[in-house]
């Protein structure tokens, strides 16, 4: 409410206007709430004017001199409903409820209310580790009253016991939600570092009647080949499955030295025996296409589409071919040539098959090693594609690669192996009095390699088990295989997954649950976004699991004292802010409430 000045002719007028908010047309509009008559008139008179307003505002006036005068004002969030919104579609109070029975957990609602907090905090406070969260707590208004720091840490343990009930309660709300597409997966691996240096050792359960050992449990925190360039560090290994949308379905964790194409068939097991998960294709990268792997897909009755490396010489001579032998799928003046060109084919290779493989037969295993030699054949349709795009970016990649050795070899800096350099012996600069064999390792650039790398440039291939599938299905399946990249992106950057400070087992694994459970929350969230037609397509852009996240954090009020009472005032927040919670249908508080009634509000949900 304000005072406004309007002129007419000569002549100026004084009135009270209200400013609204017109839910029909979605704007701020004003009302005029008295015509106090000419402004000459009430000059000198600001003491009427001041108890008039007082009157008609029912008392809630107050001068801007009254507000805050001990000069603190703190800022809290309330955005963290729209995440409650989702935990309620999602029904975990109910199925927490059961589960936490079921397993007699005490102090059920304790460790629910501390689930849901802790991942609020991994969404929205991700760089945060939990004991920092702690002590920042009280931003989000009135979530964490009554949180107490071991709460935090029992309550990972907690969900580390849960995890396969959770999973399979999740799946079949996605089912509901968001029709989930199960007859397609994109299968990726990912390694998460710790900040330690000390590996786990491994930890054997044995039976107290006899001390034999039942099983051996084996220490997660591992050095291995990291994904995140990581050498000094001790890791863990991430597998996840999503659906096509991108909806995660699974996730397991491995010991950090584990290698990627071992941890596709205990998804899979899983996929089968937990989730009742019979009809399936499997989408992945080279990483994971394996011979063995492939054939192991095969024998559980799932499908594959998969990137297969093609330098071999049967498969090189098929695909290296004339365009004029290739299908055009678009060419433009920007964009170049884009084409494909699909065959059917049955090739063998001998592999090694050790003991956790479905394969391995014991009776063949005549010195006992543990493994075996056997030749498989599989039948798969190659579709393999030309890009004149992916030919530029493939020799801009090489010649980058090639500069950047260059520079190794004339400063004689270290040299990791590259099929682009040869190793030579130079023994010019050996002392002649010296008689043993030493000699300068010396480096130089392979130009027989980069021609023949060359070759290859804008050729890719995709291997399918499913030979009914034509070739554009297969390459539009495929194409989804970056959303489970993206995935990864944004657990490791957004949702600041790693490094992990944690060192007990159940809690790293908890720890992993809370991010999983963040980042389904969020990318719900995107999906309903995306998917609903009130989204315009300006909008749609700007519609990433970080925007999102930046978005509930601007839905913040403003606490500050007026006339010895408490009054939070609502602050501006994001368009996309305001788009979330129109789609979720949540009603905003006022501008400006007390504090019981923004208790009551954020209560309600």
């Amino acid at each position: 409410m304000y005072l406004k000045v309007t002129k007419v002719k000569d002549k100026e007028y004084l009135k009270i206007v209200e400013s609204y908010w017109d839910k029909k047309e979605k704007k701020v509009k004003h009302k005029v709430i008295a015509n106090l008559g000419r402004l000459d008139q009430f000059i000198g008179q600001s003491a009427l004017i001041k108890k008039l307003i007082e009157k008609l505002s029912d008392g809630k006036y107050v001068e801007i001199d009254e507000i805050n005068k001990d000069g603190n004002a703190d800022n809290y969030n309330y955005g963290y409903i729209v995440l409650k919104t989702v935990w309620n579609r999602y029904k975990l109070n109910g199925f927490f409820k059961k589960v936490l029975e079921n397993k007699k957990i005490k102090n059920d609602k304790e460790i629910i209310k501390t689930i849901f907090t802790l991942i609020v905090n991994r969404a929205l406070f991700s760089e945060y580790s939990k004991h920092r969260y702690f002590n920042k707590k009280d931003y989000f208004l009135f979530l964490n009253e009554e949180l107490k720091l071991h709460n935090l840490y029992l309550t990972l343990e907690v969900l580390e016991e849960i995890k396969e009930e959770l999973e399979l309660h999740l799946l079949n709300l996605n089912k509901n939600l968001f029709n989930l597409d199960l007859e397609v997966a994109l299968y990726d691996v990912t390694t998460l570092y710790f900040e330690s240096k000390r590996e786990d050792a491994d930890i054997e359960i044995k039976d107290e009647e006899n001390n034999n050992t039942i099983e051996t449990k084996k220490g997660l925190r591992k050095f291995g080949l990291s994904k995140d360039f990581k050498i000094n560090e001790v890791q863990i290994v991430l597998s996840l499955l999503i659906d096509k949308s991108g909806i995660p379905i699974t996730f397991e964790i491995y010991e950090g030295n584990r290698a990627e194409t071992t941890t596709l068939l205990d998804t899979l097991d899983r996929l089968k025996n937990k989730f009742g998960l019979n009809k399936i294709t499997i989408v992945a990268d080279r990483g994971i296409s394996k011979w063995l792997n492939l054939k192991e897909i095969k024998l559980r009755g799932y499908e594959y589409i998969v990137a297969i490396s093609f330098k071999s010489k049967n498969l090189s001579e098929k695909i290296l071919d004339d365009k004029k032998n290739y299908t055009q799928i678009s060419f433009s003046t920007e964009k170049g040539y884009y084409g494909y060109k699909e065959f059917i084919i049955t090739e063998e290779k001998r592999v090694k098959i050790s003991k956790n493989s479905s394969l391995y037969d014991e009776t063949l295993d005549k010195e006992n090693k543990g493994y075996i030699y056997q030749t498989i054949p599989l039948t798969h349709k190659i579709v393999a594609t030309y890009s004149d795009i992916r030919a530029k970016k493939d020799e801009s990649d090489r010649n980058r690669a090639i500069e950047n050795l260059t520079k190794k070899i004339n400063n004689k800096t270290a040299i990791k192996k590259s099929k682009f350099i040869k190793i030579t012996n130079n023994n010019e600069n050996s002392s002649s009095s010296n008689n043993d064999d030493s000699c300068n390792i010396g480096y130089e650039i392979d130009f027989e390699a980069i021609k023949e790398d060359a070759k290859f440039d804008g050729y890719y291939a995709l291997a399918s088990s499913d030979t009914s599938l034509s070739a554009l299905e297969i390459i539009n399946i495929h194409k989804n295989i970056y959303d489970i990249e993206n995935s990864f992106r944004d657990l490791k950057n957004t949702l600041s997954i790693r490094p992990i400070y944690h060192y007990k087992r159940e809690r790293i694994i908890g720890h992993i649950i809370v991010s999983f459970l963040a980042y389904m929350f969020l990318k719900h969230i995107e999906i309903s976004l995306k998917n609903s037609k009130k989204t315009d397509d300006n909008l749609k852009e700007s519609i990433t699991i970080e925007n999102i996240k930046d978005s509930l954090l601007s839905m913040e009020v403003t606490k500050t004292l007026i006339k010895d009472t408490h009054y939070y005032l609502k602050n501006k927040h994001t368009k996309l802010a305001s788009r979330i919670v129109d789609l979720f249908k949540i009603n905003l508080p006022k501008n400006i409430v007390d504090e019981r009634d923004i208790k009551d509000y954020i209560l309600g949900f």
